[in-house]
């Protein structure tokens, strides 16, 4: 079963790819409350999955899908959901309206950067720009908006109820089996550390009990996990600077990673991981550790 029930009102639906350790990774945060409102669908492969889990919970409207931001994996079937709920609105950043409502640029960067993962993730189709709204002049007063700029330009969090859909913003969290956690951070270029702190300290100011992430669970560690998080960011730029200093070039990324498995205690869990699991893991971290080569190779040039 792909449906997780947090709560009465909450629950995480499981969009697991056909990508090996792809499984409890990517996630839709569905609320169901007053209203009916979907957090990042994913990408349009697993749209058939969630539509049918929503049938599973028996839900024929949704008020809103809110996106977290329009990356591939969180917001690529958009437009493939909307053909099955044409009257619901789509809220995002400014900078994501035109990219939803003509994906073209978007899919071919996914394919860029991603490769094979965009590729099982499936093409972006348009959303109806009549159903777009741009997430600065949205208003709800049950929704709180934050923006949080730091995994990505256009990324927003939001508060509902006492959830903070946090994206990536709080970095890549996956409960371990004996209630320890994993944490990873998500800065792929173009990173700059001190507006991803910047969003954290706002996060870190928002009144929230709970932490639903994107990829993949939930916490009610919180505001421990995010103080957390800021320290691990700061702690993986004095290890990847001291490795640029010391490194053969051709070597860094790989020995960064080596480094700050060995050496970052949230990342513990790592070693327990199954052989699927440290593919995945290994192949975003590249991204995640390139993100910091190139804004601190900028800082010291």
């Amino acid at each position: 079963m792909n449906i997780i029930q947090i709560s009465p009102e909450l629950y995480l639906i499981s969009l697991d790819q056909e990508l090996a350790g792809f499984k409890a990774f990517i996630g839709a945060w569905l609320y169901k409350g007053k209203k009916n409102i979907l957090i990042d669908p994913g990408p349009g492969s697993t749209i058939p999955l969630l539509i049918n889990a929503l049938k599973q919970l028996e839900v024929k409207h949704l008020d809103l899908v809110m996106l977290t931001h329009i990356h591939i994996d969180h917001a690529g079937g958009v437009g493939d959901l909307s053909l099955h709920f044409p009257d619901t609105p789509v809220v995002c950043h400014k900078a994501g309206v035109r990219h939803m409502a003509d994906p073209l640029r978007l899919w071919q960067g996914s394919l860029k950067i991603l490769g094979e993962p965009a590729r099982v993730y499936g093409e972006i189709n348009p959303v109806n720009k009549d159903l777009l709204i741009d997430a600065a002049i949205f208003k709800d007063p049950d929704i709180l908006i934050i923006p949080t700029p730091g995994h990505a330009v256009h990324h927003l969090s939001f508060v509902l109820d006492k959830y903070l859909f946090a994206g990536e913003a709080g970095g890549i969290f996956l409960n371990l089996s004996n209630s320890d956690f994993y944490l990873r951070p998500a800065t792929p270029p173009r990173f700059f550390l001190e507006t991803s702190i910047q969003s954290i300290d706002a996060l870190l100011q928002t009144p929230h009990k709970h932490i639903c992430y994107g990829h993949f669970g939930v916490t009610d560690k919180t505001p421990v996990i995010l103080e957390q998080h800021k320290d691990q960011l700061l702690t993986w730029a004095d290890i990847i600077k001291e490795q640029i200093k010391s490194c053969d070039p051709d070597n860094l990324t790989e020995s960064c990673i080596n480094v700050l498995v060995d050496h970052d205690p949230l990342m513990t869990g790592w070693h327990n991981f199954k052989d699927s699991i440290l593919q995945r893991e290994r192949y975003f971290m590249k991204n995640s550790v390139q993100g910091f080569i190139e804004y601190l190779s900028q800082e010291d040039s």
